[in-house]
């Protein structure tokens, strides 16, 4: 009697169905949050700039000042050397300055004017030739004269100025004479009629130079 073979059953494995729910998509992260902190430093970075530029800015502006400030006092001591005084000329009051110095009166009219570099002397010689000497020499130096606003003082003034507007106010007067006027006044006198008689003309001679880059003053 034949057998017949069976044939092996194979058992099919059971495919699992994924049971697991897909996840949602991942929200999108958030954006960090700025705390006061970050005000605070960004605030103080920009207090710090602005601070360094104000600085930086006003070093620099006080430096071009003293640069402006030796220039001009180097142009006003040359404008005095090139006079060539001479050693018969005593210096007796020095107040040479280059930094502008505006008048703190005078209203309407002292706007824009400021205040002279001055050197007085003292001259072993009458007022008449001290004055003709030291014309000679300003106009030697460049300058030409102006005018005399004065003209019959007790004090002798001439004005000068250059081509580049700078200017050179000078009086001359009797020391003789401004002594006895200056002692009068120091003891509460009435000054005499002797004083008023008194050569005007007579040395030694008083003498101021006054030196201004920008006007005519004073």
């Amino acid at each position: 009697m034949a057998t017949t073979k069976k044939t092996p059953i194979t058992k099919k494995t059971p495919v699992k169905k994924n049971t697991t729910v897909s996840k949602a998509k991942a929200a999108p992260k958030k954006a960090p949050r700025l705390t006061w902190r970050f005000y605070a430093v960004t605030i103080g970075i920009f207090l710090v700039a602005v601070t360094t530029v104000v600085v930086v800015a006003y070093l620099a502006a006080g430096v071009v000042a003293k640069q402006n400030n030796q220039a001009r006092l180097d142009r006003i001591n040359t404008i005095y050397a090139s006079l060539n005084i001479g050693d018969e000329y005593t210096v007796t009051r020095s107040n040479v300055f280059g930094d502008k110095r505006p008048y703190e009166w005078g209203g309407d009219a002292g706007k824009g004017r400021t205040y002279s570099s001055e050197i007085d002397y003292l001259r072993g010689d009458s007022v008449s030739n001290t004055v003709a000497d030291l014309d000679g020499k300003i106009k030697a130096a460049g300058f030409t004269f102006v005018d005399e606003p004065y003209p019959g003082s007790t004090n002798v003034q001439y004005h000068y100025k250059s081509k580049d507007g700078e200017y050179i106010r000078l009086t001359v007067s009797s020391k003789q004479y401004n002594d006895a006027w200056r002692n009068a006044s120091a003891m509460k006198q009435e000054v005499p009629e002797s004083v008023y008689a008194m050569d005007k003309n007579a040395g030694p001679s008083e003498v101021v130079l006054k030196v201004n880059l920008d006007d005519n003053n004073e």
